[in-house]
């Protein structure tokens, strides 16, 4: 099971993590909650077993960085993010019960292998990860806003807020918590199946 960070979220750190997002505060928030989700559905769609766990190591990461005035070098925080999400799934393969460090931690180097053929075969697998997840960007664009806002509102919160947004969601539908679950596996495995062909036709390209 993921460990969460040593690092505490105190609302200091996570006003700069909302600043670094968007200046306006509603819109900072939107954007969060929505990294969060696509974070949770990427480390579920490479069988994590608890993935809201990784999705928050990441934001926590990710949080650190920033109030430790680590320069992020580029103006797409999704793109950021995504790094921290490729380093934290690397550590999870690495190590089945991970002590994530920080990016910036000097012992890291000693975690990779300076075998040759090891180091390619991670550089391949890191920009793999790396097209599955502009994929799944793309086939998110390309399901209704019905089904994105499900599959969103599905994911969306801990443990206990989930099923109660769980509840909430199938009632407005109306339709059973079954069906409400059934209908957001589909939506799953339509994305996932997306993200397949979307890698392959990639791979031809």
């Amino acid at each position: 099971m993921a460990k969460k960070e040593d690092f505490v979220l105190t609302q200091e750190a996570l006003d700069r993590l909302l600043g670094y997002l968007n200046a306006d505060r509603e819109a900072a928030a939107n954007q969060f909650e929505e990294i969060r989700i696509k974070l949770m559905i990427f480390f579920e769609c490479r069988g994590c077993a608890n993935p809201e766990d990784y999705a928050d190591i990441t934001m926590y990461r990710v949080a650190r960085i920033i109030s430790e005035g680590i320069e992020i070098r580029t103006n797409n925080p999704l793109s950021f993010f995504r790094g921290v999400a490729r380093k934290v799934l690397q550590e999870s393969w690495d190590d089945p019960s991970p002590k994530f460090i920080p990016l910036d931690d000097p012992s890291i180097s000693r975690h990779i292998s300076q075998d040759p053929i090891e180091i390619e075969l991670q550089e391949s697998q890191r920009l793999q990860h790396e097209q599955e997840l502009e994929c799944l960007e793309q086939c998110l664009k390309r399901i209704s806003f019905k089904n994105r806002n499900l599959i969103i509102r599905y994911y969306q919160g801990e443990t206990s807020v989930k099923i109660k947004n769980r509840k909430q969601l199938a009632a407005q539908i109306g339709i059973t918590m079954n069906a409400l679950a059934l209908k957001a596996l589909r939506i799953r495995e339509k994305l996932e199946d997306c993200v397949s062909n979307c890698v392959k036709q990639s791979v031809q390209t």
